[in-house]
């Protein structure tokens, strides 16, 4: 037989695949595949780019929906599929509400939480209702349900007192209260909005109306806690069934809402806060909820808020951007009144009450909720939702920068709580270039205050066997055997090195991470993050990034720069220890490089902890300048940068650039970058802030 050239035939396919590609990808596109490819890249990329330009991801769905949308690009339709997931977002994000609210820091300052929450609604409805009426001419209805928005709120900032061991103040504790019960008071009014949107005025429909909620009331928060406990004590290892079950619960307690009139997310949040003591917040369950709300559900109805917003009308007209101005001062002026007299009737400190707005002034969960069911049933116009999306991201960013400043002023007012250094060493070197097998043994060795018969771990991290470094087990044995240090050589099988470090960090307990580091700093790092940043964000322990060129021994001078405040850190004394080991091993004479100003207080510092080995101070009128100068003194200097987590007291925009500026100006010279020790870990996705109270879990220290 002849062979047949295959040219004819994709010649005769070409016109058929070319009408085929033309009809999927007409806009906006139909196909479900496409549209859900689209989708899920947007939630990929977006809060990865909106970080790195400290941006709320929130704000970036938001943006990325009116683009995508039909007032934008026209790419997709916000009917059909992405309708459907956006108000299955709007329940999930509702359900959160709840289920996150701490409801035991509630009982235990009541009578305070009903004073500062009923403040914090009626002041900002109060001021909204008049704006409304007298500044923008609205209606009763539109003035109610805008003026509602204004008394929502969201502890979008609450990791940051978490981090910084806040949580159990008392300022703290008013205003997670607060949040619970304006935003339980704004979606009651909500019924009353609805029902005279509809026209119901007659005492018999409010009869029917009012028993229905009793009634409705009665099986959720009597029924469904017996319900889920029963299910929950038959299905104690299935947690597919489990969240399965809770889901279901959820869209049940919305379907029930529905029958009697009211709007289903009052149902999804009155299902999160009856099921909050049934599932723990450290639960595998509540990890799951938590995962695919803010993994899916939620960012797919931003996404879909930002498809119905109308770009053009936002662009072209005054009329938004006017009223997003006047609502986000009117906003957030309120929110500081109710803090204000708050302070005032509790005799509260100027901070505290600073720390109280700060909490309380964000708004996203509820009020993006509430102004989009209002925008859909005809009450509020497009540039309400408009304006909306401003004072969400406005407010958002207010909370975070006045509730970090304050927070940090706070913790640095009360008497330093010390770090508890553990009991035996146990050193963590993640080693993937067996060049750095060496320089890291001896410096580990160098500051091993404990004894030397315990070994270094020196771990590789690998996909499969075949990834496992036979070169570094032999460098180690080595050096183990010629140095007389004690090494153990471990492997873990993992996806990536930074979860495989995590996870041989808990299995041995590691009291240190020693890592090396290269100095070179890629543009793939900077978007997507570096090991290190993915080790810093999961682990507690102190972690050295070392680049060493020399021996240790060579040391003659340790240049310590210090950043300001680093002294208030709860883990000052633990680092400082290290470099005094590595001085007394070395022979080498400390330096701290330190801020003119804070010269004072760090001496102070030093004599509180009895430091009594000999050193000099270098004192530096910009601590920024130094870091962009950073050069060592003499060929045996070794730089030692004292760097900061996120939250900490002493962290800064700056910290964060310390391995980029290393990477440039001590390419090729010795030095070591301390992030010190974190006594809490809190474990919350930078997406999921706007879901609920953005409460995260905390791993306390042992």
């Amino acid at each position: 037989m002849l062979a047949t050239s295959p040219l004819p035939i994709i010649t005769a396919l070409t016109p058929a695949l070319y009408s085929n590609a033309s009809s999927m990808f007409e806009l906006p596109i139909q196909e479900p595949v496409i549209v859900f490819c689209i989708t899920l890249l947007v939630i990929l990329i977006v809060p990865f780019v909106f970080a790195k330009f400290k941006l709320p991801g929130i704000i970036g769905l938001i943006l990325s929906g009116m683009i995508l949308g039909g007032s934008g690009f026209n790419i997709l339709n916000s009917s059909g599929s992405i309708e459907l997931l956006g108000n299955v977002g709007l329940m999930y994000l509702m359900f959160l509400a709840g289920l996150e609210l701490d409801m035991n820091t509630f009982v235990q300052n009541r009578n305070k939480n009903l004073v500062f929450g009923f403040l914090t609604f009626i002041i900002p409805f109060a001021i909204g209702y008049w704006a409304c009426r007298h500044i923008f001419n609205y209606s009763s209805l539109p003035s109610l349900l805008i003026s509602s928005m204004f008394s929502t709120q969201t502890l979008i900032a609450y990791p940051i007192v978490s981090r910084l061991r806040l949580t159990k103040t008392e300022p703290v504790g008013i205003a997670i209260g607060g949040t619970i019960i304006t935003d339980t008071i704004v979606l009651l009014l909500l019924i009353l909005i609805i029902a005279l949107h509809n026209g119901e005025s007659s005492s018999s429909y409010w009869l029917t109306l009012f028993g229905s909620i009793a009634a409705y009331l009665f099986f959720i928060v009597y029924i469904f806690p017996k319900i889920t406990r029963w299910f929950f004590k038959n299905t104690a290892t299935d947690l597919i069934a489990q969240y399965v079950f809770v889901l279901s619960m959820v869209f049940l307690a919305g379907t029930l809402a529905k029958l009697i009139n009211l709007e289903p997310i009052i149902g999804a949040f009155m299902a999160g806060i009856v099921l909050n003591r049934q599932i723990p917040h450290a639960s595998t369950l509540m990890s799951r909820i938590e995962f695919i709300g803010n993994a899916i559900f939620i960012p797919i109805f931003l996404l879909y808020v930002g498809m119905l917003i109308d770009l053009k009308a936002f662009v072209s007209g005054w009329e938004s951007l006017r009223l997003s101005a006047i609502l986000i001062l009117l906003g957030i002026s309120s929110k500081w009144m109710a803090a204000y007299i708050t302070q005032k009737i509790f005799i509260y400190k100027t901070i505290e009450r600073q720390l109280i707005f700060g909490l309380s002034t964000a708004h996203a969960a509820a009020t993006i909720a509430i102004i989009l069911i209002g925008y859909q049933m005809g009450i509020v116009d497009i540039n309400v939702l408009n304006a909306t999306v401003v004072v969400i991201f406005a407010s958002c960013v207010v909370s975070a920068i006045v509730t970090e400043q304050t927070a940090k002023k706070i913790v640095l007012r009360q008497a330093p709580s010390q770090y508890k250094a553990e009991k035996s060493e146990r050193l963590l070197l993640p080693v993937s270039n067996p060049f750095n097998v060496q320089p890291l043994i001896e410096f580990a060795n160098h500051i091993n205050s404990h004894s030397k018969r315990t070994p270094l771990y020196i771990l590789n991290v690998a996909k499969d066997e075949k990834g496992i470094s036979h070169e570094i087990r032999k460098k180690t044995e080595e050096i183990s055997v010629t140095t007389e240090i004690p090494t153990e050589f471990i492997v873990r099988m993992d996806i990536n090195i930074s979860s495989g470090i995590i996870r041989a960090c808990k299995e041995i307990t590691a009291s240190k991470i020693i890592m090396g580091w290269s100095g070179n700093y890629s543009t793939r790092e900077w978007l997507f993050g570096s090991i290190l940043e993915s080790v810093l964000r999961d682990s507690r322990q102190p972690v050295y990034v070392v680049s060493l060129k020399n021996s240790p021994h060579s040391i003659r001078s340790i240049e310590v720069i210090v950043p300001p405040l680093a002294e208030f850190e709860p883990n000052f004394k633990e680092w400082l220890n290290t470099i005094q080991i590595l001085s007394k091993q070395s022979g080498a004479k400390i330096e701290f490089n330190l801020l003119y100003n804070n010269t004072e207080s760090f001496t102070n510092a030093l004599v509180a902890l009895g430091f009594k080995h000999k050193y000099d101070i270098e004192q530096v009128s910009n601590w920024h300048t130094m870091l962009n100068t950073l050069t060592p003194k003499t060929d045996n200097s070794l730089i030692v940068i004292i760097a900061a987590r996120k939250g900490s007291i002493s962290h800064s925009s700056r910290v964060e650039l310390i391995p980029r500026i290393a990477s440039k100006q001590l390419k090729g010279k010795d030095f070591v970058i301390i992030y010190p020790a974190q006594p809490e870990t809190t474990r919350t996705d930078s997406r999921a802030f706007f879901a609920g109270i953005g409460q995260s879990s905390i791993e306390e220290e042992h």
